[in-house]
């Protein structure tokens, strides 16, 4: 049964790749399986739930705690409560609320792994597949990259694939922009970051440093997503004086003076690479999308704007036709305001889950012991530092929310065995 369950789970984590990009990806695949849409993937993940529930019954039957338990049953509980208030807002039927907002059932995958993956072994296997898979799936697009610039494409770069952006190249090397990928690379590093503090074997660390590096100069030199690049080095950072400050305290003191105070120098270089030249219209633009969903929030009472006909309330969703008339192409998305975009959708609902899913990061934290405790501290990094642009509960990140959260699960309820270092 283990070797079937983690064959599943390691065919759906492929998926979020779309097998490293090598398939040409078709319309009809592009509505099952890809950045926007995770049909197939809530599908498998839901047969695995019942398989599991059926043939596995024993491991369920264990007896265990659960820190986001009750958060997932009352977040459920929220989406149904605003699928039938949409339905009668709207006027629309079960079944299209339903495909508006079906990428919500992605609560399953926490279910799958907090009940079939909660040992150190099962945790360990997802671990290692995604931090591999993140490493090659980054290899192969800077290798890409490189060969595009002499004439060869071997990657899907489609309208329905990668999509890249041809006319947008790297300051230094000047390779083409591929940036669809991002959102699965940064998630890769979060975990083998992850995967680098909870076991602190010379080899592991090093495998681990070099698949962080690999996957870095992807961000930065391929993806050019500026959000993740300033994610990413804080992660790498927060790692880096995280192993290193027992040994080196004083060599770290001073490491981060100078990079505390050489940070307050290059503020204004960041704030203007945000702002200023070629960035100012889609600074903007956020700006814009900011002011129009934030008067949604109370859009329909209790609930913001739900989950309405994307075809019937484009203009709801998008913004109005002259609110984008600068820029071709350039309609407003909830998926641009970050963690913002959920209390729109929700409401007060929606607000009110995520102080609790604060609450329970912070007593998640408190609860974990030692190296478990320093993960922890680095996912809470993670998920502040791409809360104002990248929410996970985008259809593109959800997967990547649901596998945080059992991995912070995970990190709470056991504790980490000694090794040498912490005798």
């Amino acid at each position: 049964m283990k070797l079937i369950n983690r064959i599943a789970i390691a065919i759906i984590i492929l998926l979020q790749v779309s097998f490293f990009s090598i398939i040409e990806t078709t319309p009809r695949m592009f509505l099952l399986n890809s950045t926007v849409y995770k049909t197939l993937t809530i599908f498998l993940v839901m047969c695995l739930l019942i398989f599991n529930i059926i043939f596995n019954f024993d491991r369920l039957n264990k007896p265990r705690r659960y820190h986001f338990i009750l958060f997932v049953v009352i977040s459920i509980m929220a989406y149904l409560l605003v699928l039938w208030g949409s339905q009668c807002a709207y006027q629309q039927s079960v079944l299209v609320t339903l495909k508006n907002s079906y990428v919500y059932f992605m609560f399953v995958l926490y279910l799958v792994l907090v009940l079939f993956f909660n040992d150190e072994r099962e945790t360990n296997f997802l671990l290692q597949v995604v931090k591999y898979v993140g490493g090659i799936y980054s290899v192969v697009l800077i290798v890409q990259a490189v060969l595009f610039n002499r004439g060869i494409t071997f990657l899907d770069f489609g309208s329905y694939g990668l999509n890249p952006i041809y006319d947008s190249f790297g300051p230094i090397f000047h390779f083409i922009r591929i940036a669809n990928a991002a959102d699965f690379i940064s998630f890769a590093m979060l975990v083998t970051g992850v995967d680098v503090l909870i076991h602190k074997e010379k080899k592991r660390m090093l495998i681990g440093s070099g698949l962080l590096l690999i996957d870095y100069l992807y961000i930065v030199f391929v993806s050019g997503t500026r959000m993740y690049m300033i994610a990413d080095m804080l992660i790498i950072m927060a790692i880096v004086v995280i192993v290193a400050v027992k040994k080196y305290k004083g060599l770290i003191f001073g490491l981060l003076t100078v990079m505390t105070v050489g940070g307050f120098m290059g503020i204004p270089l960041v704030i203007n690479s945000f702002i200023g030249g070629k960035r100012k219209l889609s600074f903007d633009m956020r700006l814009g999308e900011i002011q129009y969903y934030a008067d949604k929030i109370f859009h329909n009472g209790w609930f913001g704007i739900g989950f309405p006909d994307s075809k019937r309330y484009d203009q709801l969703l998008h913004g109005p036709a002259n609110s984008h008339i600068l820029m071709a192409n350039a309609n407003y998305f909830l998926e641009d305001i970050g963690i913002l975009g959920i209390v729109v959708v929700f409401g007060v609902l929606g607000l009110i889950g995520l102080i609790y899913f604060g609450y329970l990061l912070v007593t998640a934290f408190i609860q974990a012991q030692g190296r478990y405790k320093q993960a922890i501290l680095l996912i809470i990094l993670y998920l502040v530092s791409t809360a104002a642009t990248l929410s996970l509960l985008d259809p593109q990140r959800i997967f990547y929310l649901f596998f945080i959260v059992y991995l912070i699960e995970y990190l709470t309820n056991h504790a980490p065995s000694k090794d040498l270092e912490e005798i």
